[in-house]
């Protein structure tokens, strides 16, 4: 089980499906339980879907009070609008959580010290920046804030000197982080 990896991410139990037995044999490697995809919607409080499949979830899968991030792109696995109606507390999109409040700083974070890959390191440091930025009544703060992604990069590149990622010989001219 890799505890450093749920207590990092300050997650109880992680519940997945993935048809490739690969990545179940990795998940389960990683302390994360695999189940049919019926029952990740019926047990998880919070769901992450990044399957691919457009229109997988229906609103009739929804229960009360869940999260729900559908980050497939351009069409999500459900409409955060269907989602919120059938009772969901929070429902996003890829372009709202991916392309509007991840990308931007996890990549600016990156160029910004000349890393040479994005790690899990600096993924979840981009995650735990957002969550700092949070106010407390919101689950995610203002994406038009520009201080969002100076800080996300600023996070991502802090992470990628700890890992030894970075290489600043390769950083692009004029790029700094103010």
């Amino acid at each position: 089980m890799c505890r450093s990896w749920r207590g990092s991410a300050r997650a109880k139990a992680v519940i997945a499906t993935d048809p490739d037995p690969l990545a179940q044999t990795h998940a389960d490697a990683n302390g994360i339980e695999i189940a049919d995809f019926e029952t990740v919607m019926t047990r998880a409080d919070i769901v992450v879907a990044a399957t691919g499949r457009p229109g997988l979830i229906g609103s009739e899968m929804i229960r009360h009070g869940q999260v729900v991030f559908a980050l497939t792109n351009p069409e999500p696995e459900i409409e955060p609008q269907v989602a919120l109606r059938a009772g969901a507390a929070f429902a996003a999109d890829g372009a709202a959580v991916n392309n509007v409040l991840g990308f931007p700083g996890i990549f600016l974070g990156a160029l910004s010290c000349g890393a040479r890959t994005i790690s899990t390191g600096m993924k979840l440091a981009a995650a735990q920046a957002i969550v700092k930025l949070t106010r407390q009544s919101e689950l995610v703060p203002d994406p038009l804030d520009r201080n969002v992604h100076r800080k996300v990069a600023g996070a991502v590149a802090s992470a990628a000197r700890a890992e030894g990622l970075d290489r600043p010989d390769r950083v692009p001219p004029g790029l700094t982080l103010r």
